[in-house]
């Protein structure tokens, strides 16, 4: 899979979802450059950020796509506000498990 880097996003999610797709077996990469040729799914994210105190993110949502037409294939998302935040690798975390349909076991 490549995780196609949101243009307006300096955090580096994009390498925290590779990181966490390599969790689960799949050879994942990220970038903003054009797609790779030969991988089997193009993975986009939509990060929304918030302030309270300090920033935090507010909601994830990540989409995992056929890299031929563009088609959405799964979908996940994680969204807490300020007293349930979780740190940008949590919320990557829990949207991956979302997609995969089960929490591993920690």
């Amino acid at each position: 899979m490549y995780v196609k880097k949101l243009p307006a996003d300096n955090r580096g999610v994009e390498f925290l979802i590779a990181e966490k797709l390599r969790t689960k077996g799949v050879a994942a990469t990220a970038g903003d450059g054009t797609v790779p040729g030969g991988v089997d799914a193009v993975v986009t994210y939509v990060d929304r950020w918030m302030w309270d105190i300090t920033m935090y993110m507010l909601e994830l949502t990540v989409t995992i796509r056929d890299p031929k037409t563009d088609f959405p294939l799964a979908t996940g998302n994680s969204f807490h506000t300020s007293l349930t935040r979780l740190a940008p690798k949590e919320m990557v975390s829990e949207v991956i498990d979302n997609i995969y349909g089960k929490e591993e076991k920690k």
